[in-house]
């Protein structure tokens, strides 16, 4: 009797446990208040006061921070900025010291103009980037460049057009990524930050914004932070925990983003190290990086809590909404026309002041990333269309499109063959006594299947497409660069199509046109030189993306789970895909293979986190 009253009890307790087990406990999520908080962002500046020698944050401003103007300061000042009064006169007038003796991308600009606005500074750089820069560079312009007309920034671009402009681009999975067919979680944080002053006024930018949100919440591990590119790090969840404060999601009481009982700062925290800075690998050293995204981030988890505006909507701005830029639609019989073939087109423009030239290919026009235009027409069009806005700005848009048909020859061909065939089949089912209509109909399927695959499909022989001949171009603007290396993994194997010494293309010579991308270079370098390429996506994709699986037979994921091939423009990796990435006279191409994500190549990127 005791035995079975024992074996029920012991039966019971473990039956307890295993129901307690099923449901996360979220104690240590309970434990962080505002100020534990506030303790956690202190300890990092007590980090870096320690460090920079500073008695106190001012004299951490007036000193290392001013010093590192330009170089690493701008975030920490953001943060410092949202959190306390402080004088940051010294650190502004090192910046545009700074600022005035070297020449910047856009995104650069944009992301030096809004530490400007985060100090109060009025200083024409702000408006000369808001005016020149948003949408220049891919998506981080248009993020940082909403984050200035958030900041009340006048710009000829309006906020309506940016906030589509970014809706357009997101992806089927609802994130947001540089390039590719899935959700970067940096990215798809970052630009919610962007989009949150709309998320409860906007209908289209609040269901946008919902959509992220379910990727966020099923992307979040156990322990409650993120990855990305494959590899943990806090990085990523500073930026999700930015997001979730912009648009007054708490972290700490939200289920989505409570996993094992762990959220988003646990994520964070969960890299701290003893003396208050934070690394980017379990077991690394402190990271400059991770320490200052986990900083900023805390510091807009506190301003959430406390009913104030997010991060990088500052107290010294209020946001605005610039006045709608003129548009005028008018029809081919109201613009004057040279060397066109076009029937009765249509075509609308946003213009902004300034006078572009817009080169395509397609069928719809693209235009730089400061007009938006759109051609709809019914022949294939060539030429150049004076557009007289309302504010009479003359703006000329060339345009071309054309389909070439120097490969059509063998299609004819091709059909005929299966045509016969498809009667040969037929011949034989009738002598064979095989007469029921249902073979004949199964002939005429695979015959009708064949025909389309070749009339919808271009068909080159390898003499064909890799012709060898270097292109001479009459229309040349200039020259460019470009090198394909593989150094990382030179000798690591014994495959023939890694050459020995990492070069698979020397540094060549290339015509360039107007107009033309780096993808643009690359296929011409394959062609030309009998380098094989596989990308997936292509440059007239719904996003415009281009993604280089492979080259010279060497793949993506060949050398690890963090390897692939990546590509610098003079020394810096783009914050775009390469087939958006307009190239100028006299850049520098190079393709590398990394096994780690870039670590291995010492990268500088475009679209840096720390300035």
């Amino acid at each position: 009797m005791k035995t079975k009253l024992l074996t029920g009890l012991l039966t019971s307790f473990l039956t307890l446990l295993v129901i307690l087990g099923a449901f996360p406990v979220c104690a240590d999520s309970a434990e962080y208040t505002v100020g534990e908080v506030e303790r956690l962002a202190d300890g990092i500046v007590a980090y870096k006061l320690e460090e920079a020698g500073a008695d106190d944050v001012q004299e951490w401003i007036n000193g290392s921070l001013t010093d590192g103007a330009g170089v690493f300061s701008e975030w920490y000042i953001v943060g410092l900025s949202q959190s306390g009064k402080y004088d940051f006169s010294a650190y502004e007038k090192a910046l545009l010291d700074y600022l005035g003796e070297k020449s910047y991308n856009s995104v650069s600009r944009e992301k030096y103009a809004l530490a400007l606005c985060a100090v109060g500074s009025s200083d024409i750089f702000i408006s000369e980037t808001a005016a020149s820069s948003i949408g220049a560079q891919g998506i981080m312009s248009l993020i940082y460049g909403l984050h200035l007309l958030n900041n009340g920034c006048s710009s000829t671009r309006t906020v309506d057009s940016v906030i589509d402009e970014l809706l357009a681009l997101q992806l089927d999975d609802g994130g947001w990524a540089l390039w590719g067919e899935y959700g970067d979680i940096d990215v798809t944080a970052m630009t919610l930050q962007a989009l949150a002053p709309y998320y409860h006024s906007d209908e289209k930018v609040g269901k946008a914004i919902d959509r992220a949100l379910a990727l966020l919440s099923e992307r979040q591990e156990q322990n409650g932070g993120y990855q990305s590119f494959g590899s943990s790090n806090p990085e990523s969840a500073s930026q999700v925990l930015t997001a979730l404060s912009a648009l007054d999601i708490d972290c700490l009481e939200d289920e989505r983003f409570i996993k094992n009982g762990n959220t988003v700062i646990d994520g964070i925290k969960f890299y701290s190290l003893d003396d208050g800075s934070y690394c980017h690998v379990m077991g690394g050293d402190s990271n400059a990086t991770a320490t200052v995204q986990a900083y900023y981030s805390y510091v807009s988890y506190i301003r959430m809590k406390k009913g104030l505006t997010p991060l990088l909507v500052f107290d010294n701005k209020s946001v605005s909404v610039t006045e709608p830029v003129t548009v005028s639609t008018v029809t081919a019989s109201q613009v004057t026309t040279t060397s066109t073939t076009s029937t009765a087109s249509t075509v609308s423009v946003i213009m902004t002041t300034s006078t572009v030239t817009a080169n395509t290919t397609s069928a719809a026009l693209s235009v730089t990333a400061l007009q938006t235009a759109s051609l709809t027409q019914t022949e294939t069009v060539s030429g150049q269309a004076a557009v007289i806005t309302d504010n009479t700005t003359v703006t000329s848009i060339v345009y071309s499109t054309s389909r070439n048909s120097s490969n059509d020859g063998y299609k004819v061909k091709v059909i005929f063959i299966i045509i016969g065939a498809g009667v040969v089949l037929s011949i034989i089912l009738i002598l064979t006594g095989k007469r029921n209509y249902k073979n004949f109909i199964a002939v005429a399927v695979a015959a009708a299947a064949g025909i389309a695959f070749v009339l919808f499909t271009e068909i080159h022989s390898a003499d064909d497409y890799y012709n060898g001949e270097k292109l001479h171009k009459e229309n040349a603007i200039g020259t460019v660069t470009m090198t394909i290396r593989c150094d990382t993994i030179a000798g690591k194997t014994d495959k023939d199509y890694i050459p020995e010494n990492g070069i698979i293309l020397d540094v060549t010579e290339f015509d360039l046109v107007e107009g033309e991308t780096v993808y643009d270079i690359l296929r011409e370098a394959s062609r030309t030189y009998k380098i094989h390429v596989e990308n997936k996506g292509n440059s007239g994709s719904a996003h415009g993306m281009v993604y280089i699986a492979g080259i010279n037979y060497i793949y993506e994921n060949d050398f690890g789970d963090l390897s692939g091939w990546v590509y610098h423009v003079n020394g810096i990796t783009p914050s775009r895909g390469c087939g958006d990435y307009k190239l100028s006279a006299g850049d520098s191409i190079e393709w590398l293979y990394t096994c780690e994500l870039g670590h291995d190549l010492d990268e500088v990127y475009e679209n840096e986190n720390v300035f």
